[in-house]
């Protein structure tokens, strides 16, 4: 009787122990980037840029092929993902703005509250030293900030050298690499004369060493992401944690950045979870960052807000569901006087719609703002302005590249645009005919979600006129 108690006994702790183990919180590792492109990599099919780590990541996991940010700048970008709500619901809507509206909270505490203990390393938030008002709590733990060429993330396996506590993991590390100014010219692995551009951008000497330095950068970026994985196989559970790679918006480029193109809104989002995501798999169902922070508070069985815009994609990423929204949303105002330019745009299915609210205003951003603004003497080095100087010079005599500025720095009311069939959204289908159907559905859409949101189509500075603009005039000093 003793014996067939004691064999009870150890059966029940075996299967305690096991069910335990197998309801454990998992470890979250989210790398965030700064300003790196959906194309940028080897696992969105770049063939010339070397990320052998994210492609690690993707094999191991899952590549999200339409994931997207609330917004192309860094504040509203960043404030979407740590709220789970769009930049018009939450309050910070231009990269200038700092305040949430009174009541929106942070997603961050709901991940606390399950246990976790949660780090941020390196530009995480958008503020110094992180703190951005509102959704960083005092409770998270700041590691300082390494040097940008620190590949190692010394300052991370330190933290994870020493961590004392059993609790679970949520370790946000930000890496700037991709943010300019990017690496001196030289460093780059590839030469400037091999660099293939798009075919929407006017290629020149200048423009191909700017790019090779933002490959230098992109592939830095990857081998701190081959470390970060080294670190969580040695520190970590391995088995138990979720390592999620992603940009809070694309590069510092025409129609990229501070643009509602794909180029500027769809991010790269790379997801592995041993045991739990199916290595080597894709989804095309369409997230928004403003879903990441419920999922992980869903995978650690937290309670998902429900007056929040993000919803979680779990059933995604574990395989059980290929769609997740049916509608991609996103807004950009500016940043003070830089950006000056009010857009939004949805996508829906293969569709993509986007309302510039002042075709009058020339479209500028920090990058021909530079150029065309600060003399070459106060220019520095390492700054875009000086590739961005190189397009006016050849416009002067090349109708390519002036055609190619004006493409830039002028947009007509209302785009739309098949994504399956053009996606470089080249060709505008808003003034045919036969798309005015899908047209104006669209534009019903945008016109609802404006009201919803109270969208005040403000501005966040004083826009410049196309009247008052020359496209092709240089202002070097």
């Amino acid at each position: 009787m003793k014996l067939i108690n004691k064999i009870t006994w150890s059966y029940f702790f075996l299967v305690t122990c096991l069910c335990f183990s197998q309801n454990k919180k998992p470890n979250f590792v989210i790398v965030i980037a700064d300003d790196h492109g959906v194309f940028h990599s080897t696992p969105y099919g770049s063939t010339i840029i070397e990320t052998p780590n994210m492609q690690k990541l993707a094999d191991e996991g899952m590549r999200f092929d339409n994931a997207y940010i609330a917004s192309p700048a860094c504040a509203p970008s960043r404030a979407a993902l740590f709220t789970g709500m769009m930049p018009y619901n939450n309050g910070i809507v231009g990269n200038h703005e700092k305040n949430l509206k009174p009541g929106v909270l942070s997603l961050v505490p709901n991940l606390i509250e399950q246990g976790y203990e949660v780090v941020f390393q390196g530009k995480v938030a958008h503020a110094r030293n992180n703190q951005h008002k509102g959704y960083v709590p005092k409770a998270v733990k700041i590691l300082k900030r390494a040097p940008t060429n620190d590949q190692k993330l010394s300052v991370v396996e330190d933290f994870l050298k020493n961590r004392e506590s059993t609790r679970p993991l949520a370790l946000f590390v930000g890496c700037t690499d991709t943010h300019t100014p990017y690496p001196p010219a030289g460093e780059s692995r590839i030469k400037p004369e091999d660099v293939i551009i798009n075919k929407r951008i006017y290629t020149t000497p200048e423009a191909q060493l700017e790019m090779s330095r933002y490959i230098q950068a992109a592939e830095s970026i990857d081998t701190k992401l081959g470390n970060i994985l080294k670190m969580s196989d040695i520190y970590l559970d391995k088995k138990n944690t979720m390592t999620v790679y992603t940009s809070d918006h694309g590069m510092a480029w025409p129609f990229a950045k501070w643009s509602l193109y794909e180029t500027g809104i769809r991010t790269p989002l790379l997801i592995s979870w041993p045991g739990k995501i199916q290595p080597n798999s894709t989804t095309k169902a369409m997230v928004s960052w403003i879903d990441l922070l419920p999922t992980m508070i869903d995978i650690a069985d937290g309670t998902v807000p429900e007056n929040i815009d993000g919803k979680p994609f779990t059933a995604v990423i574990l395989g059980k569901k290929n769609k997740h929204r049916d509608a991609i949303y996103a807004t950009h105002k500016g940043d003070n006087e830089k950006n000056v330019y009010p857009i939004r745009s949805v996508r829906v299915g293969k569709w993509k719609y986007i309302r510039n609210l002042h075709p009058e205003f020339a479209y500028t951003t920090h990058t021909d703002a530079w150029a065309t603004e600060v003399p070459m003497t106060k220019l520095h080095a390492n700054h875009a302005g000086h590739h961005w100087n190189s397009y006016i010079k050849a416009a002067k005599t090349d109708p390519a590249a002036a055609n190619f500025l004006t493409d830039y720095h002028t947009n007509p009311a209302e785009e739309l645009y098949n994504l399956e069939l053009d996606p470089l959204e080249q060709h505008n289908l808003a003034e045919l005919p036969e798309y005015s159907k899908k047209l104006k559905s669209l534009r019903k859409m945008i016109s609802k979600r404006m009201i919803e949101v109270n969208d005040d189509e403000s501005l966040s500075g004083p826009p410049k006129l196309l009247e008052n603009f020359s496209i092709m005039e240089s202002k070097i000093k």
